[in-house]
């Protein structure tokens, strides 16, 4: 019995709301993940068009597909930087407020945003020798 009060003094109102807090976190981290990774799908269509298109309606003006590929180009760039920057907040909030409550580590999640990033640019670098 004395245990279990040990417990509940532990986790008072104030680790309470820093739990909640990092919980709130976690949350945030991944939905900018889920925007990131619909920014790189979205780039992964659109070149893929553009590549099908060289491919298969060689009448198609360079053009179109010149910018195509920049577009495709900059919404992989700005998904790996949402992915990377909200990874770096991320880390960082976890470890300030983390240590305050003895709480868990953001490595886990790291490490599925870097293997998610390493087969995004190993995909990429992939079909572009495929396609060429």
């Amino acid at each position: 019995m004395a245990e279990k009060n040990k417990v509940q003094e532990e986790l008072d109102n104030n680790s309470l709301a820093r739990m909640r807090t990092l919980l709130a976190s976690e949350r945030t981290f991944l939905a900018w993940c889920r925007t990131s990774l619909g920014l790189l799908g979205f780039g992964f269509l659109i070149e893929k068009g553009a590549l099908y298109m060289r491919k298969f309606m060689p009448e198609t003006p360079t053009r179109i597909l010149d910018e195509m590929t920049l577009l495709s180009i900059f919404t992989l760039v700005s998904g790996m930087i949402i992915l990377v920057s909200a990874a770096v907040r991320f880390i960082l909030f976890q470890k300030n407020i983390g240590e305050k409550v003895k709480w868990i580590t953001p490595y886990p999640e790291m490490l599925v945003t870097f293997a998610v990033g390493l087969i995004l640019v190993i995909s990429t670098i992939a079909g572009r020798m495929f396609f060429k």
